[in-house]
């Protein structure tokens, strides 16, 4: 017959059930201790004895009313006592007084028990019938054949329960056996148990059967393939039936525990793979109860914070962290979170040994089934790269506007004192504005929300006033459909030809696909699972067998791949891009051997191609042999495109520069070569005709004669502003070569400002071709600017030469220097204009500085041509 599975995970609970069976029987039990102290009473012997407790008097008098039916006498406890000593004992006909004044006829059947905490007696009182009753035995497994009550309850037990004499032959077997074994009672009775449980089953037992017999009872649990087939896990217990002193046979319990084990194989398998998606997310991730106490956080956080374990979290707080301040404020910001039941999120600056840090931070109030706020969990990252690739990316805005065709970035330029705007195609297009209609304020700010217009307006006042760099977001509706967009703006002053600071120069991006994602990533952000969908995370597991990749149903959407389909390494592997699969296998193999795995590869799903970062972590065994690994693959896409997107407009930002400096050294040329060919002819004719006007009509008129002298120094100072203005747009030693070009230009600079120059060169001088050597003379040009205007020093040493194909320039002085580490001291346009000259032949350019230690500008070209052309 079918019985239900009792699911137990205490291997001591036959116990209970054994209590159970004896307390739901007909007869009455008692249990004595040598001092004829009540022990146990079932509620049959309770209610036959009118026992209201083992303490009361009645339980000292239980016996009172038992007499002998044929002696009309009181029975003496040791009589019956003394007879559980013998080895055949008969059941004893007795009689118990009713307060009625009836007799209540009964059967006693008595035993010694015999256990570690000393010795003891169970009597047992069954109704005895006025017709005489077969003898009583002294086996206990004829007690459980012989009691249809008793037999009726444990064939229900889910449980196999049976009874098995010193010769391990069956004397009572539950109907569980059939389910099991396929043996009924009845057809097992009297079997070897070996014959039952098989040879297998029965060599694996039988230390815990010697053990029994041995008076010794035993628990363990056991894996069995029932006659069905079908494997489960037991829990079994042998317990020794005792009499006269030696052991005469055993109890046997097993129990089918298969549903917990599987459940807490599963529970396991869920705890560590939850855990291992917790640890790898690229966050710093944490929990706290409703008092800010730590509950939960992630390995990064740990690291981030110097706790070791995470059981060293026990009651800890942020006060037990952070400095008070900080402390304090994080404390009202989980407050806010548990008190509007509302996410928050915040970028805060910070400092760390000097250095200006940013981080993002995503708190949200955790609650429970029942609506109660429980807690707080939270997310942050550390976005300073972040913040310096954007700031860097502000520096390049005003360029960019060269490159608009090529971009999907908006520029504009506003005038400050009409408020007009000029508008490339983009601005109009994500405005939704015929291209060509006029610009200006009011047609800008009626399309921005009423709600964000507020901030523009101070952001405008800000860049205005400070003339610092500025961004920020706002919202518009489109003039065209209405539909709502989101804009992330940034903005500079810049300056007209004249100099003068009197326009605005920014950019405009429409976000509003980001800020769609952004959006919806936030609405499913309710537990750590909706974290890995918020990081576009997929997770998988590698078990010590390395055949089955195990992934979740976001690594199958990544990949493409059905949910379910069966995935192995190979499978993987084959998904990679051709050009990064040895690349992939390698650093898996080097992981395999302890390192770290942590790489960005391509893979190709249906022909699209994806960009994935793939981190692990592997355990060992002490002998050093795989056991598993547990990562995640995120699909970074996106970033790779915009990072592509970027580098693609830088490119085209010094194609335009690298044209717009040859233009301006062409017409230079040009301007200096008419300046003085033309002009510088012009003057000497012109000074040859004053010298003739002198010799002829000045002879005898003294004041004629002084007035052409005046005018004929005044014509040779001429000539001589005439020569410096062509020499300074384009000076006439740069035809001789590099070399006499850069000797000119240092003279100049040392007679000019007084300070000591050093000039180191090759003897034969170089051979460097026309456009690389102005490009050279304007960078050592402009280096001795900046000495001249900023560092303060009293000497400079310019060394240029050829090394390994690569002209090598080197401006060194020893002024006052600045901190090259801080982005913000490289980025005057000066040292830009360095840098991107370089660039624009294909080389490249390092600015070495400290403060007090001096300057020192290096430039390595290509001696073969790698330039930018148009």
């Amino acid at each position: 017959m079918a019985h239900s599975r009792l699911k137990l995970n205490d291997p001591y609970a036959e116990i209970d059930w054994l209590y159970g069976i004896v307390a739901s029987i007909d007869a009455a039990v008692l249990v004595l201790a040598a001092d004829r102290r009540i022990l146990y009473a079932n509620p049959a012997a309770e209610a036959l004895f009118e026992l209201t407790g083992t303490e009361s008097p009645s339980a000292g008098e239980w016996h009172a009313r038992l007499y002998y039916p044929d002696r009309i006498q009181r029975c003496v406890v040791a009589e019956l006592l003394r007879s559980a000593e013998a080895e055949t004992v008969p059941a004893i006909a007795l009689c118990l007084a009713t307060s009625a004044g009836s007799g209540v006829p009964l059967s006693l059947k008595t035993r010694r028990l015999d256990s570690r905490q000393g010795q003891a007696h169970l009597l047992l009182f069954s109704p005895r019938s006025p017709n005489p009753a077969p003898p009583a035995t002294e086996s206990a497994a004829e007690l459980l054949e012989h009691s249809p009550n008793l037999s009726t309850v444990l064939n229900h037990m889910p449980a196999m329960i049976g009874y098995w004499d010193r010769n391990l032959r069956n004397r009572f077997g539950n109907t569980a056996y059939e389910e099991w074994f396929g043996f009924t009672p009845s057809s097992m009775l009297g079997k070897h148990i070996r014959e039952v449980i098989g040879d297998k089953l029965y060599e694996l037992n039988k230390p815990y059967l010697d053990a029994v017999l041995r008076g010794e009872a035993q628990y363990f649990q056991r894996t069995i393939v029932d006659v069905a087939g079908r494997e489960r896990y037991t829990q079994a217990a042998y317990l020794p039936d005792y009499a006269d002193g030696r052991v005469i046979g055993f109890f046997v319990l097993v129990t089918d525990v298969t549903e917990l084990k599987r459940a807490q194989k599963r529970v396991g398998e869920s705890e560590a793979s939850l855990r291992a998606i917790y640890d790898n997310l690229p966050f710093l991730a944490w929990m706290k109860d409703r008092d800010g106490r730590y509950l939960q956080a992630n390995k990064h956080w740990l690291q981030a914070v110097g706790v070791n374990q995470l059981h060293a979290l026990n009651g800890i707080t942020d006060y037990d962290i952070w400095p008070r301040e900080l402390a304090e404020h994080y404390q009202a910001v989980d407050r806010e979170v548990m008190q509007n039941r509302r996410q928050i999120q915040l970028t805060e600056r910070a400092f760390d040994g000097g250095r200006e840090t940013w981080t993002e931070t995503i708190k949200s109030p955790v609650v429970g089934e029942n609506g109660e706020v429980l807690g707080t969990t939270g997310l942050a990252r550390d976005i300073t790269e972040q913040r310096i690739a954007e700031e860097t990316l502000r520096n390049y805005s005003e360029r960019l506007r060269l490159a608009t065709q090529a971009s999907a970035i908006g520029i504009c330029e506003w005038d400050i004192g009409s408020g007009q705007a000029d508008w490339d195609a983009r601005m109009y297009q994500i405005f939704g504005i015929a291209q060509g209609t006029p610009i200006d304020y009011d047609v800008w700010a009626q399309l921005v929300v009423a709600d964000d217009l507020p901030r523009c307006k101070a952001k405008l006042r800000k860049l205005i006033h400070h003339k610092r760099e500025q961004h920020w977001e706002f919202r518009i509706r489109r003039q065209s459909d209405g539909s709502l967009r989101y804009i992330q703006a940034a903005a500079i002053v810049g300056s007209s030809s004249d100099g003068e600071q009197n326009k605005i120069v920014g950019v405009n991006i429409d976000v509003t696909r980001y800020k769609t994602i952004e959006h919806a990533l936030r609405d499913s952000e309710a537990h750590l699972a909706h974290a890995q969908a918020q990081a576009h995370l997929g997770s998988w597991r590698l078990d010590s067998d390395l055949s089955t990749l195990h992934w979740s149903d976001e690594n199958y959407r990544i990949f493409g791949t059905p949910a379910g389909t069966a995935v192995t390494y190979r499978h993987f592997l084959d998904c990679v891009h051709p050009e990064d699969r040895n690349f992939v296998d390698t650093a898996w193999q080097a992981a395999m051997k302890g390192a770290i795995f942590d790489i960005q590869h391509r893979i190709l799903v249906n022909g699209q191609l994806k960009w994935l970062r793939e981190r692990a972590e592997l355990d060992f065994d002490s002998q050093g042999r795989f056991l598993r690994a547990v990562g995640t693959s995120q699909d970074i896409t996106e970033l790779k495109e915009i990072e592509r997107d970027l580098e693609h407009s830088r490119s085209r930002l010094r194609l335009l520069y690298a044209r717009r400096e040859k233009a301006r050294e062409e017409e230079r040329k040009r301007i200096a070569r008419e300046v003085h060919d033309e002009l510088g002819q012009m003057l000497t004719a012109l000074r040859m005709q004053i010298s003739l006007m002198r010799l002829r009509f000045a002879g005898g008129n003294a004041e004629l004669a002084a007035k052409i002298q005046d005018t004929m120094v005044l014509l040779d100072k001429t000539i001589e502003v005439t020569r410096d203005v062509a020499t300074s747009l384009r000076p006439s030693a740069i035809e001789m070569g590099i070399v006499p070009a850069l000797e000119w230009q240092i003279k100049k600079f040392s007679d000019q400002s007084g300070i000591a120059c050093d000039f180191i060169h090759p003897e034969n001088g170089l051979d460097m071709d026309e456009e690389c050597a102005m490009a050279v003379f304007r960078i050592v040009q402009e280096s001795l600017t900046n000495v001249l205007k900023h560092s303060a020093a009293d000497k400079v040493k310019i060394s240029i030469g050829i090394e390994a194909g690569h002209y090598c320039l080197e401006v060194f002085d020893n002024g006052r220097g600045f901190d090259a580490s801080d982005a913000r001291k490289t980025q005057s346009f000066g040292l830009i204009g360095i840098q991107e000259r370089s660039i624009m032949l294909g080389g490249a350019t390092e600015i070495l500085s400290s403060p007090e230690a001096g300057t020192a500008v290096r430039v390595r070209i290509p001696a073969a041509p790698n330039r930018y052309v148009l």
